[in-house]
């Protein structure tokens, strides 16, 4: 895709700066937070588009603002000689954000190899700490030249990456630390942040959500970030379900979840499936997931719950079992994890 000239505008402002790449040459940064114009979100999906024709994220939606009551998103876009050149975008709560996430890095095609990629992160990475984020999240191919280890990244796990505020210590601990006061509630897309740290964590939960095929850190190497929280949220919305949090000390620490995944067709509107997770910390809070989505179930008139639970996720068996759910059917080879095929039971009850 060829490079469009940019319309001329007036540099400076609060949002504009410049900065001089490696190859001595000026690029112009503007720093937009969404919801954005029209004419902003054609260029910048321009640029997109030439890296993705789509994404698990819909560009338009954020780009007008649709997440931006509990979501702060920001991109930058640099600009050389009047042209788009390259982008990224942030993603954190808007209310006491803690944490960030990265995504849609994107150089364009005729001005790679300059370090813009980099560039720009840090700029996004920057803008997320002055908000108060203490540290940042993103995904990306796994490499031992990758570009984000130039910025202050550390790899995770898989794909994943991990940047941290200067002084901010171990915040990881302290935000999944134990005893702090809890809350269930709806999800809303604030969560995305916080959904993408915690299935970052190294616990023993196998599987985070079956619907979606999410799996934990400890069972096989990360791939996604920014794209956790859509996969799930436009599936389970699609379908007429819900999402819920347990929310820790602060708004955006999100120590578990739950999905109610109704299923499709009119003969299976009565029926719906039903997952948990929680941070190890917080497995005693389970059995509460478990209730708020059953009595969602019944809010929305689903008869019949289902757990499909992967034979060696014997924790979670235990979990539902406690609920009421009792076994109904053994399903071998349902999933494929590093070199293990794995069974499932499905465990079900009245809603």
């Amino acid at each position: 895709m060829k490079a469009i000239p940019i319309p001329t505008r007036a540099p400076g402002g609060p949002e504009d700066s410049t900065i001089t790449l490696g190859d001595g040459r000026p690029m112009r940064t503007s720093l937009l937070t969404y919801p954005i114009e029209p004419a902003e979100q054609q260029r910048l999906i321009r640029l997109l588009c030439t890296e993705w024709k789509q994404t698990d994220f819909d560009w338009l939606q954020a780009m007008s603002g649709d997440y931006s009551d509990a979501l702060t998103i920001r991109s930058v876009v640099g600009h050389i000689d009047n042209v788009d050149a390259g982008t990224a975008s942030v993603y954190y709560a808007t209310e006491r954000p803690e944490i960030s996430l990265v995504g849609n890095v994107v150089a364009h095609p005729d001005y790679r190899r300059l370090q813009i990629g980099r560039r720009l992160t840090d700029i996004v990475v920057e803008a997320s700490i002055a908000a108060g984020c203490r540290f940042s999240y993103l995904g990306t191919t796994r490499s031992p030249r990758c570009v984000y280890l130039n910025c202050g990244f550390e790899w995770v796990s898989g794909g994943v990456m991990r940047r941290i505020a200067p002084g901010a210590g171990d915040v990881e601990s302290e935000f999944f630390a134990d005893g702090q006061p809890t809350a269930i509630r709806e999800a809303t897309w604030g969560d995305l942040p916080g959904l993408g740290v915690l299935v970052a964590q190294p616990l023993e939960t196998v599987v985070w959500d079956y619907p979606r095929g999410l799996l934990s850190r400890s069972a096989a190497p990360m791939s996604r970030c920014v794209s956790n929280f859509p996969v799930i949220w436009y599936d389970v919305a699609a379908r007429g379900g819900t999402m819920c949090v347990l929310t820790g000390g602060g708004p955006s620490r999100v120590l578990g979840f739950g999905t109610l995944t109704p299923g499709l067709g009119h003969g299976r509107r009565h029926l719906a499936v039903i997952d948990i997770a929680t941070h190890d910390g917080y497995r005693p809070e389970s059995g509460r997931l478990i209730e708020w989505l059953t009595k969602a179930a019944s809010r929305i008139g689903i008869r019949i719950l289902q757990a499909c639970i992967v034979s060696c996720d014997q924790h979670k068996a235990a979990l539902f079992s406690d609920a009421g759910f009792s076994p109904v059917a053994v399903i071998d080879k349902q999933l494929v994890i590093e070199d293990r095929t794995i069974g499932m039971t499905i465990f079900q009850r009245e809603a």
